[in-house]
């Protein structure tokens, strides 16, 4: 009973920490899943293939797509929750830019779940030109995003967090750009010099090897990226709780005779 009751309280003191905690856990499980279904059905080489590669043929193809959806919804309501509490702290005038760049954000944050989307469903072996919008929707989005929100992270320093979270955040994003980066330009030189028939299947002799490793490479150091940037999310998450109301609005034409001037009545149901 003792111990059920520490995981109980712990749970509870995790607050809205479970949304990034979920997002970081769950992103990485879809990865790990579908690169270890694909590598033993010999879908993929296991040497270092794009994160999209390993989502491709089924299996492997419908678990990468279901547990991304997922992923998607959960970083969508951590963008929102994100988005609220910048705007619950800053009331005063002066914040005005503050509250305009959250804003921004936000719909930025939902360009992000919604590349996701788009990469879970449309995978690159059925309709590339989707596939490819939507990966540069999440990934693009995702460092400008990043971007305005370690700045906005600076503006409420020390009120809302640590200059050590400042710093990290602006820490991850750098690396995250200069892998974005590397993994486009060299993934661009890989497929110049690629002359194979299957590409899923990478090989030495195929060509362009070397830059096609170092784009993969990249590919899943960005996303390590990512997901350690909503991991900084956790600790003031933690100090979150939200709640919901439930109104009742009764219909005018229904209420009695000695009532029906009445424009309508309202109950508040604390939940």
């Amino acid at each position: 009973m003792g111990c059920c009751g520490w995981l109980w309280n712990s749970w509870l003191c995790l607050g809205l920490g479970i949304l990034p905690i979920s997002v970081g856990i769950l992103t990485a499980a879809t990865f790990a899943i579908s690169y270890s279904i694909a590598v033993v059905l010999k879908h993929v080489s296991a040497g270092f293939p794009y994160i999209s590669d390993t989502g491709t043929e089924p299996p492997e193809s419908c678990i990468f797509g279901q547990l991304l959806n997922i992923t998607a919804m959960l970083v969508a309501a951590t963008v929102y929750v994100r988005y609220k509490q910048v705007l619950e702290y800053n009331h005063r005038p002066e914040d005005s830019g503050l509250l305009l760049l959250n804003k921004f954000s936000a719909w930025l944050g939902m360009f992000i779940a919604l590349g996701m989307s788009l990469v879970a469903n449309f995978q690159e072996s059925s309709v590339i030109i989707v596939h490819v919008v939507g990966a540069f929707m999440c990934f693009g989005c995702g460092i400008v995003y990043g971007f305005l929100q370690t700045a906005m992270s600076y503006k409420m320093y020390p009120h809302q967090n640590s200059l050590a979270v400042c710093r990290v955040r602006l820490s991850v994003l750098v690396l995250a750009t200069l892998c974005f980066i590397t993994t486009t330009v060299a993934g661009g030189l890989a497929a110049r010099d690629y002359h194979g028939t299957d590409i899923e299947k990478w090989l030495p002799e195929d060509g362009g090897f070397v830059p096609h490793v170092v784009s993969t490479a990249a590919e899943w150091g960005m996303s390590i990226c990512f997901i350690l940037f909503f991991f900084t999310y956790i600790r003031e998450f933690q100090k979150i709780t939200m709640e919901a109301q439930v109104r009742l609005f009764t219909d005018v034409m229904a209420l009695p005779c000695d009532l029906e001037r009445s424009v309508g009545s309202e109950e508040i149901i604390p939940t």
